[in-house]
């Protein structure tokens, strides 16, 4: 096992060398798919239940779709996917931990732009779209999900090539949510995340 593990070692970094070799430029089609893990506050303002924080850290998806508008500039459609599991909730009277039967999630569908500092590989990133909240409650079957409100993401992060189109990466994030959203005439919930994120990628460009 130890001789496997050594051998495939060897065969990352071998690959990895082998494409730093050459000076590359990002060009044409361009995918990136991204998964790590996400944190910070959801603060949630209602007009019946008043003020508070939901807290803790969550699983992050990130997926980009696009191409090469000019060399190591990307336009790319973007989905942003995040869950927090049994957040913690913090209000004036304190705080305390839910149930793992709860989650809170947050999505954006939108656009944005990705720009490679090459041969270095790094890149910045920003994209902009709708976003919204989603609620579920396994213990009471119950699910809910808020109105559409202006989303954000801004991402940085760097790249290395492993093959001639594949790089795998590591990056940070920022993003940002913010609903106002009136399940019924008599209820009104302001919801907006600050949501900060630490993701792997591997990218095909």
């Amino acid at each position: 096992m130890k001789k496997i593990l050594t051998l495939l070692l060897v065969m990352v970094v071998g690959i990895s060398a082998y494409g730093q070799k050459k000076v590359r430029q990002h060009t044409g089609f361009f995918l990136s798919m991204g998964l790590g893990g996400v944190f910070g506050p959801i603060h949630m303002n209602s007009n019946v239940e008043g003020e508070y924080d939901m807290s803790g850290t969550g699983g992050l998806f990130d997926f980009k779709i696009g191409g090469a508008v000019k060399e190591n500039l990307i336009l790319h459609a973007t989905i942003l996917s995040n869950s927090l599991i049994g957040p913690k909730i913090t209000a004036a009277g304190g705080s305390v931990k839910t149930s793992d039967q709860l989650s809170i999630g947050e999505a954006m569908f939108g656009g944005g732009l990705t720009y490679y500092f090459m041969p270095s590989n790094l890149f910045i990133s920003g994209s902009v779209g709708a976003g919204n909240f989603s609620i579920v409650n396994q213990e009471n079957d119950y699910k809910a999900s808020t109105e559409r409100g202006l989303s954000f993401q801004l991402k940085a992060g760097k790249e290395w090539w492993v093959s001639r189109r594949w790089g795998l990466g590591a990056a940070i994030t920022y993003g940002k949510t913010s609903v106002n959203s009136k399940p019924s005439n008599d209820l009104q919930e302001i919801l907006s995340s600050n949501r900060f994120g630490i993701l792997f990628s591997a990218t095909l460009n």
